[in-house]
């Protein structure tokens, strides 16, 4: 008679030996994508707001990994997270950078998580341009689950760095009532970005300006007129704003000042004393000769 009892105890010796093994090749098995049920990945992520230099921005990235049918025994696998082709100036950090994913489910399933991708601008380049950074999301896959990847491309970029403008001009003028006469400023934009600058007087009453609006790329000097016309003779110690802001960011307007002195006058003024002068000159010399000549 079959002892049933010994039996058993050999299928169990056997069993275990064949688990051990059949876990080991599963383990092996993701390296060489062997799976039978397809995965697909799924990355959903905000583009990061502009970046200050030397600070960071992050965005949330949600990944979703979807599997089919089939997967009846629970075999964990590991989602990588990477960020490739980053420019030189920024740095992209995902955290985590793996995660694992349990998928079960006969009929199917997903499963997703939030990864936080950290921006750090490192170094100055030219404000508010999109930069191609490609994050990279994938799988090797597990015993039954096939290996599956996705791309989704982020467009960072830095942040206004407000380096203001660099301002020359005249520290006087000399001005005929009634005339205008043109006065020039270099004008040089040390930011980051393109900038809108717009002119300002105060302190002028009696001075009539008339000048544009006018842009400058990043690290641009332009000479830039000014026609000024003085109704009045008169000194007066302008004080000239430069507005200024990134094109586009009117909210973050600044500006530069500079003093200039206005001295106008009548254009006669001079002729006419000199006039004067040589009337004098004259009327003594005629008054002279006839005091000779009674002599």
């Amino acid at each position: 008679m079959i002892d049933k009892k010994l039996i058993f105890n050999h299928d169990t010796n056997i069993m275990k030996k064949i688990i051990p093994l059949f876990m080991a090749c599963m383990a092996f098995l993701p390296l060489t994508n062997a799976g039978f049920i397809f995965s697909e990945i799924e990355i959903n992520v905000d583009e990061p707001s502009p970046i200050p230099i030397g600070k960071s921005e992050s965005v949330d990235a949600n990944i979703t990994l979807k599997w089919g049918a089939g997967s009846i025994i629970p075999i964990p696998l590991t989602v990588y997270v990477e960020a490739k082709d980053v420019p030189d100036w920024l740095s992209v950090t995902p955290s985590p950078s793996q995660f694992s994913v349990t998928p079960t489910g006969i009929f199917g399933g997903s499963e997703s998580k939030n990864v936080k991708i950290v921006f750090q601008a490192n170094k100055e380049v030219e404000a508010f341009v999109g930069y191609s950074v490609k994050l990279h999301v994938y799988t090797n896959g597990s015993f039954f689950i096939k290996g599956s990847e996705a791309i989704k491309y982020i467009y960072p970029m830095e942040d206004f760095i407000d380096k203001g403008l660099t301002i020359e001009s005249p520290s006087a003028v000399n001005l005929y009532r009634g005339e205008e006469k043109k006065v020039y400023f270099n004008v040089t934009n040390n930011c980051n970005a393109k900038v809108v600058v717009e002119i300002e007087e105060e302190n002028a009453t009696g001075f009539s300006f008339s000048y544009t609006k006018f842009s400058l790329l990043p690290k641009e000097r332009k000479k830039i007129s000014v026609d000024i016309t003085p109704d009045v003779s008169k000194e007066a110690n302008v004080r000239i704003k430069f507005n200024y802001y990134p094109e586009g960011y009117e909210n973050r307007k600044n500006y530069e000042e500079v003093y200039l002195t206005l001295i106008s006058r009548s254009k006669g003024g001079g002729g006419g004393a000199l006039a004067v002068g040589l009337v004098i000159i004259i009327i003594g010399a005629i008054l002279f000769i006839i005091w000779k000549k009674k002599k």
